[in-house]
């Protein structure tokens, strides 16, 4: 479910994280109907928009809006590659 919200959020946040969002909508599908490919897609696009907001902070510096803006990415990303996440794809995703 986090991904579809960090999807949508993402489509309006401007034109590199639209791309991003645009390919969180078919990874959340994809893990909703247990597709290996779907966790695959849904962990690097987690990770590309950790680092797109990380260059961010490089480059305007560290705001409690940035911040903010950075606990959704993360918590998905950190909950994606969670070892029980993990485990659970490997085993039942086909």
């Amino acid at each position: 479910m986090l991904l579809y919200i960090e999807g949508l959020f993402n489509l309006v946040r401007g034109t590199e994280l639209m791309f991003i969002g645009l390919a969180m909508f078919p990874a959340a599908y994809a893990i909703a109907n247990d597709k290996k490919w779907g966790w695959r897609l849904g962990v690097a696009t987690a990770a590309i928009a950790v680092l797109l907001r990380l260059a961010f902070i490089a480059s305007y510096g560290l705001t409690p809006t940035v911040l903010l803006i950075l606990v959704f990415p993360v918590a998905l990303f950190a909950l994606l590659v969670h070892p029980s996440s993990r485990e659970h794809q490997r085993l039942w995703f086909s």
